[in-house]
């Protein structure tokens, strides 16, 4: 018995169910940008563009924190509206708000300050 044509081998592969794995050529200008992976996502809004900022996660910290105990939180905007309500998630570029039974969506460049709405007693004279 002969040796297999590579046709053959193709069609027994495919049979197989081995799958062959094609990446075109693209040229340079089609193929994506180099996604940075050592940036912060949660500095992003301090970060002045002149390279990645260093973070404590701090911030991470604080809201994974307040979320597991269901704190109320007040959240002042930079038009100086304050919203109440529980912080249900986040991620780098917004919080969500859960107040009563409506749910807001923040977005984080447009938030003022934020604290324990059980600290409100001194909070009003404080940052103004």
């Amino acid at each position: 018995m002969s040796e297999p044509t590579q046709k053959e081998r193709q069609e027994a592969a495919a049979f197989n169910g081995t799958r062959k794995l094609v990446r075109p050529h693209l040229p340079i200008s089609d193929r994506r940008r180099e996604v940075v992976h050592g940036e912060d996502p949660l500095s992003h809004a301090m970060s002045d563009g002149h390279g990645p900022a260093e973070s404590s996660h701090a911030e991470a910290f604080y809201f994974q924190k307040q979320i597991q105990q269901q704190t109320e939180m007040s959240v002042v905007l930079d038009d100086g509206e304050e919203l109440r309500g529980v912080i249900e998630w986040y991620d780098k570029c917004v919080i969500k708000l859960k107040a009563g039974r409506q749910r807001v969506m923040i977005y984080k460049s447009g938030i003022k300050y934020l604290f324990k709405a059980s600290e409100a007693h001194g909070a009003g004279s404080v940052m103004k």
